[in-house]
């Protein structure tokens, strides 16, 4: 059995744990078969039943009581107890009956992505499979310029080289953006952005030489426009993401 993994990391209010929610239906939906994880101990609710929750485990609602701390306080907290856990949370779905384990991270992404605990999680969970992909997901109405846009790509560059997998930056809540002049396709929305950034100064020039950087050695030629809501976009997504772990598809 091959099995894919694939991590879902984005801000908070992104729509991370719903695209997982519809993702996962999705996949389901074309008779593949997902196990699907809750990494966050400071989730209240998640749109989908998990069949591995972090929560069972390390609640930081009960860290906070026990140790006084705040939310951020606690957060970090629980991070720190699921690390050091890891190695025992991944023996639970080493060898689970799946096609896809997906993988939702700490609302906070900050919290996850800079600590010890993100390069740790993939470390080991190349022990169990090759084909692992991360997901980046951002809420589309907050990518309204073109700086915003070079903002996404440098992010999802960086991400990439935090966790060592390739990382698929996806526009989520595409249903609440009437019009905008980003296809998803990156070479084509990158000219568009360079071509604007030149009358920016020299902070755009600069990032006009980062985006042929960032268009040199990335994987992906394309930027999903996904709804998780109404479940649009997942066909693209998913195309991606197989593309990238089985190292089989053209992708530009």
């Amino acid at each position: 059995m091959v099995l894919n993994i694939v991590v879902f990391v984005g801000p908070a209010g992104a729509g991370k744990s719903s695209l997982v929610a519809a993702y996962g239906r999705w996949l389901e939906s074309v008779g593949l078969r997902t196990f699907k994880v809750d990494l966050d101990p400071a989730a209240d609710y998640v749109p989908y039943s998990p069949d591995y929750d972090i929560r069972r485990l390390v609640n930081a609602r009960d860290i906070a009581l026990k140790y006084g701390l705040g939310p951020n306080g606690a957060l970090v907290k629980s991070i720190e107890m699921v690390t050091e856990k890891l190695g025992d949370v991944i023996v639970e779905f080493r060898n689970v009956e799946a096609d896809f384990v997906l993988i939702d991270t700490p609302g906070q992404m900050e919290i996850f992505i800079f600590r010890d605990i993100a390069p740790r999680l993939v470390e080991l969970l190349k022990s169990i499979s090759d084909r692992i992909a991360a997901v980046f997901v951002v809420d589309a109405t907050l990518i309204r310029n073109p700086e915003d846009y070079a903002f996404l790509a440098v992010m999802s560059i960086a991400l990439q080289l935090r966790l060592g997998v390739d990382v698929v930056p996806v526009l989520n809540k595409i249903d609440l953006v009437s019009d905008t002049a980003f296809t998803g396709d990156v070479v084509s929305d990158v000219d568009k952005v360079r071509e604007s950034l030149k009358y920016r100064g020299l902070y755009g020039e600069m990032m006009a030489q980062v985006l042929d950087i960032i268009w040199l050695y990335g994987k992906a030629a394309r930027v999903p426009r996904v709804s998780a809501r109404h479940s649009e976009g997942l066909d693209e997504l998913h195309r991606l993401i197989h593309e990238i772990t089985c190292s089989c598809g053209d992708l530009t």
